[in-house]
């Protein structure tokens, strides 16, 4: 943490907010958005780029990465954060990510944060994570959800045999179903009369009330759901659950997410963040209703040029649905993971800030989420921020505030800012849960530097993404053509990443960055490209 401050003057104004006699004094932040070439665009080339230029025209250039204070994760999140990222030799944000997300899953189910007797709601967290293919997301995921998914195979295997007699005793309960609709059945084409009619509704009746219910469903995490399989979730299932996947991509792209469904999703995730009651109303039996108390955690990873996509997604942004998400941008670290820097006597398995996590995590788990009988909601213990805790995230919250007028150094990130020192507090529960602790003055302390860090992401990615998305793509393929020998054969678009092996879309990419006097490019008979080769300045 202590690097990160003074790396960052701005930010270490705002990290020791609680040292200045202004206690959030954060005049000197200003939002990352340098490396836009300060905002500008440069023009495009004389008369519709038809000639190759002689000097280039600049890409932007990738946004640094900023240093996650992880010593403000505290003693089991960020030593477990630390030790991950050393074993899997990722970057640092993605397994601070990672754990925190995991914390906030295992939090929720058992309480809420109060703000004096301001508002009390969910400790639930939304996590987004930006970082390269092959950054080891997977890997990262897998040991920060290792007890999430031994608590899931616990449930599968002591459901199993419920299961069994549940599949039995359906399949007696349609047999008598059967059975009674024959006894009432007529003979030959006589009708059934009225009384007869009744009989067998009032019988049908008895019968649907006995019908037998299907055991709740083991897992407690998804990763590409619809919003209809998010309502029979909480229906079948524990009313905590957690939305996890390491290649996002397939979320933000699948059922769940189309045309059609993307505004229900986005109401349906907002509704859990914001702790309100889950509404549905269709025509199909069941699938109506309102479920209250019900909590969902997040953590999604994706890959700069989906994340791009997202943030400068209007129905995203415009209904406050990526402002209630804690950003974190990290820089691939590819090439410099050496096994010379590692001792090959030492798993993630021996690590002991590792295993103490672990140990933790299942403890709380293990732990019955209070439920009501009749809502089958959380019955949720409250965390309270009073004294100088509050006092202290009063400062930050109103510190924050006074930045978002029009002249306010938050005006550009107003919906995410709005939002900042709600999940600040979340984070302090989150942390202050974990560490069996009620919430004090440091877990403010601490939520506030992470706070900071959050805040500067948000503003960094939040201009990258006003960049247009072709520039991005621009700049992302003729870095992975340099990286690659500095030349691209017609025939090899399929060695390219995924998003560039289509070839009408990767050369009119190509034909820009010739345009702009990145490449040259040879031809071959019949005036079509043979590759193209980057240019040496």
């Amino acid at each position: 943490m202590r690097e990160h401050i003074d790396n960052n003057p701005a930010m270490a104004e705002m990290a020791d907010w609680r040292k200045n006699s202004d206690p959030l004094d954060i005049s000197g932040f200003k939002p990352n958005v340098d490396w836009r070439n300060n905002g500008e665009k440069v023009a495009d080339c004389a008369e519709g780029r038809n000639l190759p230029l002689s000097k280039p025209i600049p890409l932007p250039e990738k946004p640094t990465a900023l240093n996650y204070p992880v010593e403000a994760l505290g003693p089991i999140l960020g030593e477990a954060a630390k030790a991950i990222a050393y074993h899997v030799q990722v970057p640092l944000g993605i397994a601070c990510q990672s754990v925190l997300a995991a914390g906030s899953l295992v939090a929720q189910q058992h309480v809420n944060v109060a703000r004096g007797k301001i508002s009390t709601g969910p400790v639930s967290l939304y996590c987004l994570s930006i970082a390269d293919s092959g950054d080891r997301k997977s890997v990262t995921d897998k040991l920060a959800l290792k007890p999430v998914r031994d608590f899931e195979a616990a449930r599968r295997d002591e459901l199993r045999s419920e299961l069994k007699r549940y599949r039995s005793n359906l399949t007696a309960w349609e047999m008598r179903g059967n059975s009674t609709k024959q006894v009432f059945k007529p003979k030959g084409d006589k009708a059934m009369s009225e009384s007869e009619e009744q009989r067998l509704a009032n019988a049908l009746m008895e019968l649907e009330a006995e019908k037998p219910t299907p055991p709740p469903r083991a897992s407690i995490t998804f990763a590409e759901p619809t919003p209809e399989a998010i309502w029979r979730h909480y229906q079948q299932g524990l009313p905590s659950a957690g939305l996890f996947s390491d290649e996002a991509v397939g979320f933000f792209s699948g059922h769940g997410m189309t045309a059609e469904a993307k505004g229900r999703m986005i109401g349906c995730l907002s509704q859990l963040w914001d702790g309100s009651t889950l509404q549905r109303t269709r025509a199909a039996e069941g699938e109506s209703g309102e479920m209250d108390n019900r909590r969902l955690s997040t953590h999604l990873m994706v890959q700069p040029i989906v994340s791009a996509e997202v943030l400068a997604d209007p129905l995203l942004l415009g209904q406050g649905f990526i402002a209630r998400f804690l950003i974190c941008h990290e820089i691939s670290i590819a090439g410099t993971r050496f096994l010379a820097n590692r001792d090959p006597t030492i798993g993630a398995d021996d690590d002991p800030a590792i295993t103490a996590y672990w140990s933790r995590l299942t403890e709380l788990l293990a732990r019955t989420a209070a439920t009501n009988e009749e809502t089958g909601g959380l019955d949720l213990r409250t965390l309270e921020i009073t004294g100088d805790a509050y006092q202290q995230w009063e400062a930050l919250h109103d510190g924050i505030e006074r930045h978002l007028t029009p002249s306010g150094i938050f005006f550009d990130i107003k919906a995410f800012a709005s939002k900042a020192a709600e999940n600040a507090a979340r984070i302090a529960a989150v942390m202050a849960f974990i560490e069996n602790e009620e919430i004090t003055e440091s877990h403010i302390q601490r939520a506030g530097q992470l706070t900071a860090y959050y805040l500067e992401s948000m503003a960094a990615r939040t201009g990258e993404a006003a960049n247009d998305i072709e520039d991005i793509q621009a700049r992302e393929l003729l870095d992975w053509i340099t990286q690659h020998g500095g030349k691209l054969e017609a025939t090899q678009f399929n060695r390219l990443p995924r998003a560039y092996r289509k070839a009408s879309k990767t050369r009119t990419i190509l034909d820009r960055l010739r345009m702009d006097g990145h490449l040259e490019v040879q031809m071959g008979a019949g005036a079509k490209a043979v590759y193209w080769e980057v240019i040496s300045c």
